[in-house]
């Protein structure tokens, strides 16, 4: 069966009403900065606080959700830390622990690898109040803290790239310097993930779902996430910002075709 991308454009989280208990606010890496989209700003709570919860009240009400992303450079050590995603019906509970796309297991990450993204398929849910659990953190070192959380409804495109599509495709940024003597070298030299995915002949209900990824995210320039194959690679989700592209799906007679092009958000 062939596989057809997924993308999460939109992050209910980042315009939700944040809450918690168990830590103390920080004054710097503040609660709110958990849903932001961003790898530039983080989340931390408290050392010496074995359990603790964060919670997110959606503004206007209950929203369908399908889908988790945890992303990586957390900070979680402890005992035995896990992260339990819960639901209830208000921010006070009482909470129900979600469950995976298969319905029978419990949507909890334990055993964790801060290099790690967890993406995760959920049991669908329209619920209002939604929690992080927090647990096993007894006896670490330093506070927990994490970057970046997502919740939201994913698109499932009913289409793929067309032509030759490499979704390891990278490129070198940087600056390069030649030196009198014909030496070379790069400044400030990294590698990131490119995305450029051709699509042709697409019919109006498939470009409707380009249309809500671009009305949820690229249209603004905001950061999304976009995972190739979701069953024989899906720890592999790509992290990306269109950088300000042009929206240009073209008419060919009755159908269009256009390009998606965007970059890795290191």
């Amino acid at each position: 069966m062939a596989e057809f991308p997924h993308i999460l454009a939109k992050n209910l989280l980042e315009n939700a009403t944040v809450s918690g208990s168990g830590f103390t606010e920080h004054p710097i890496y503040k609660i709110e900065y958990i849903g932001d989209r961003s790898r530039m700003s983080k989340w931390q709570g408290s050392a010496g606080s074995a359990t603790q919860r964060i919670i997110w009240s959606s503004v206007g009400g209950a929203q369908p959700v399908d889908t988790f992303v945890f992303d990586r450079n957390f900070d979680l050590s402890g005992q035995n830390p896990k992260v339990t995603l819960q639901y209830a019906d208000s921010a006070g509970g009482p909470w129900t622990t979600a469950k995976k796309e298969d319905g029978s297991t419990d949507m909890v990450l334990s055993a964790l690898d801060s290099s790690r993204v967890y993406w995760q398929p959920l049991e669908p849910r329209t619920k209002g109040h939604w929690s992080l659990l927090l647990e096993g953190l007894a006896g670490m070192q330093r506070p927990p803290s994490i970057f970046n959380v997502w919740l939201g409804r994913r698109i499932e495109l009913t289409f793929g790239p067309y032509g030759d599509f490499d979704p390891a495709e990278e490129e070198v940024v940087g600056e390069p310097v030649h030196g009198a003597a014909g030496g070379f070298q790069w400044n400030q030299r990294f590698r990131r993930r490119v995305l450029r995915a051709v699509f042709e002949n697409l019919t109006d209900s498939q470009c409707e779902l380009l249309d809500r990824w671009w009305s949820e995210a690229a249209g603004e320039g905001k950061n999304w996430w976009w995972l190739s194959y979701p069953q024989s690679t899906p720890d592999d989700p790509l992290y990306l910002n269109c950088e300000g592209s042009a929206r240009r799906f073209a008419f060919v007679n009755s159908v269009r075709h256009g390009v998606i092009e965007a970059r890795e958000v290191i």
